[in-house]
């Protein structure tokens, strides 16, 4: 299998450039805004035989090796106004976030947001393909996401 990159789509970028620009009006967040100006012409997720690394404005690390569950976590948009408007236009106009969660053997989950990069569905296909343990679906608790009770 060959390295596959999926680019963070354009209204993703368009609505952390926005983000970015209301940044600049508070003077003080200047330097934070550079910053996310910076990550958006970076934002890509990297798939290659041994792992994937997910950069968005941060950076997720997994190696297929590690894992040892995976899960898709899907979560509704519940915001009203322009937060709502520039979530949604970054979640691809789906209502909801739909994120890969890894567990890793060392105990530690490792997330991000799939629906902000070009082709997510075909991204979460080949996640799929190439991790060596089933996908589960996960759903949120009270704080956080809860993983399904093992068989």
């Amino acid at each position: 299998m060959a390295t596959v990159e999926f680019p963070m789509h354009s209204r993703a970028r368009t609505a952390l450039n926005i983000t970015g620009g209301l940044l600049v009006l508070l003077c003080v967040t200047i330097p934070f805004a550079i910053w996310v100006f910076y990550r958006v012409t970076k934002a890509k997720v990297t798939v290659t035989p041994e792992g994937l690394e997910a950069m968005g404005l941060m950076t997720d690390t997994v190696r297929f090796d590690d894992v040892e569950r995976f899960g898709v976590l899907r979560i509704p948009l519940v915001a009203r106004g322009l937060g709502a408007v520039l979530a949604n236009m970054k979640l691809d106009n789906m209502g909801e976030g739909v994120n890969l969660v890894f567990r890793l053997k060392n105990g530690k989950d490792v997330k991000f947001i799939s629906n902000q990069y070009e082709r997510h569905a075909e991204l979460i296909e080949h996640v799929t393909k190439s991790v060596r343990v089933p996908r589960e679906d996960l759903k949120m608790g009270l704080l956080s996401w809860k993983w399904p009770e093992k068989a």
